[in-house]
């Protein structure tokens, strides 16, 4: 049995060991209450602000038709020269106009092309001292008159650019479509091309790893990638050098030439697509349908879902008056200010805008998925019959410049998609500037002088495009943002 002595010297050393442990608790808790000393060093690194290099842009070059021996079936060739103007101003407003050096890329699939000349490549270079790159603008336009091709084809001289969307054409009876892949870098560019259509995406052989060689142009016939498509839509992916891509569509109503057009790239893919300008020059038919699908006749837009789900798009037209439109999804159905139609993945969609009367609209989709889009309209007058093609663009987010190349009634059509009204403001390289105010949310038009340069100030957020109509011919094509130059990378060397 343990002694008095022996209970007495357990408790203590128990009572020391609670203290003890009572003391280390406090130590801890104050650690992590009052912050430890700590030592921080910044890895090594040099902010590098590039300066900016030359901007560049590249024409699509003239107008091509494929071969009528059926030998040679998929060899292109032009039926004219291409008409181009271009300009460049410095980013300060009052700074002078610049010209831009031009030469032609070699276009080894068209067989005219030392006759008729080949994409054109322009180039700016930055002005010594400058910190920031200088605006940029060009356009090509052409007007044929041969058997099987006439019409009138307008199109911006384009950045190249990595990945792009061209949301048009057709390989139906009748029907020709040309993508064209312009490469101005000085590497070679390895180019994908997926297409999709009215029953979704086409395995085509021959699509993928297509070589553009550098500072040359390739042709290829849609066609000959996949034949008989009403509804289709082309993804461009590049890698190695980046191309400038656009495509050609032409048609034959019989033995009757349709007009021809070159669409240009649409804005990727987004919940929102904004179309501007779309010009509809006669009454379009109520009825929106034939045999084949939607007749040549009725103005449309094409809608591509790339993701894997179904989307919900609500489609809105919008008079330059601000007039919301009524339009026809379906034969019978009546006109509503909107229409929402539902598109299943992976299918080139065409929606008809049925009872449009002439004039300019703007056109806004809002979708739950993100979508692609584009519009077409015809053109019937004393000229003949012609369409147009009109691809939805991004947002103008400062001042920028229109190149007018040579066309009947050119006219610069605005969207102003801020909160505030805007006051935009043309001022041409000589002459008078033009000026025009355009409500939140509205859109405008600016008449513009063939062959002429503007510098555009005013807007914050702006979409706009060049459209053109005569007598039975119509084109237009879309202004865009260029891509950033030169901002500055942070450098961590090893």
């Amino acid at each position: 049995m343990p002694s008095r002595r022996g209970i007495a010297l357990f408790g203590a050393r128990a009572l020391a060991g609670t203290v003890v442990l009572a003391v280390a608790v406090l130590a801890v808790g104050a650690a992590a209450v009052v912050p430890w000393p700590t030592l921080e060093k910044a890895p090594a690194s040099v902010l590098v602000s590039p300066v900016p290099t030359e901007q560049q842009r590249v024409c699509p070059g003239p107008l091509l038709t494929l071969a009528e021996d059926s030998s040679r079936a998929q060899a292109a060739t032009s039926v004219g020269p291409a008409d181009a103007a271009f300009g460049a101003h410095a980013t300060s407003a009052g700074s002078d106009w610049i010209r831009p050096s031009s030469t032609e890329l070699t276009a080894p699939d068209n067989a005219k092309s030392a006759a008729d000349g080949a994409p054109r490549l322009l180039r700016v270079a930055v002005q010594g001292g400058a910190t920031t790159a200088p605006l940029v603008a060009a356009s090509q336009s052409q007007t044929a008159t041969a058997e099987s091709l006439a019409g009138l084809a307008v199109a911006a001289c384009a950045e190249a650019v990595s990945d792009a969307w061209l949301v048009g054409g057709s390989t139906d009876v009748g029907r020709t479509s040309l993508v064209l892949l312009s490469n101005p870098s000085t590497v070679v560019a390895t180019v994908d091309l997926t297409v999709y259509g009215e029953a979704g995406q086409v395995i085509a052989p021959g699509s993928t790893g297509i070589l553009v060689q550098p500072g040359s142009q390739r042709i290829v016939s849609l066609a000959g990638l996949a034949p008989n498509l009403r509804t289709p839509v082309v993804h461009v992916a590049s890698h190695g050098g980046q191309v400038a891509a656009s495509l050609q569509q032409s048609i034959v109503r019989g033995i009757e030439p349709g007009g021809v057009d070159i669409l240009g790239p649409s804005a990727g893919p987004g919940r929102t697509q904004r179309i501007a300008g779309l010009l509809v020059t006669n009454q379009a038919a109520a009825a929106a349908t034939d045999s084949s699908g939607i007749a040549d006749d009725i103005p449309s837009v094409r809608i591509l879902v790339p993701g894997d789900t179904a989307a919900t798009v609500q489609l809105g037209v919008v008079s330059e008056s601000g007039q919301q439109v009524g339009i026809e999804s379906d034969k019978g159905k009546p006109a509503g200010s909107s229409v929402q139609v539902e598109i299943q993945p992976g299918i080139g969609t065409d929606v008809p805008l049925a009872g449009l009367a002439p004039g300019a609209y703007s056109v806004e989709l809002r979708s739950d998925q993100p979508i692609v889009a584009a519009a077409q309209a015809p053109s019937v007058g004393t000229a003949g019959k012609d369409f147009a093609l009109f691809a939805a663009s991004g947002t103008l987010a400062d001042d920028f410049l229109v190149a007018v190349a040579p066309g009947p009634g050119p006219a610069l059509h605005l969207v102003n998609t801020g909160d505030a009204d805007a006051t935009y403001t043309a001022t041409p390289e000589t002459g008078p500037p033009v000026m025009v105010t355009v409500p939140a949310g509205g859109s405008g038009t600016l008449p513009l002088a063939a062959s002429a340069r503007y510098r555009v100030s005013g807007g914050r957020t702006t979409l706009a495009s060049v459209g053109y109509s005569g007598a039975g011919l119509v084109s237009s094509f879309t202004l865009s943002q260029a891509g950033p130059l030169a901002a500055p990378i942070q450098v961590y060397p090893h």
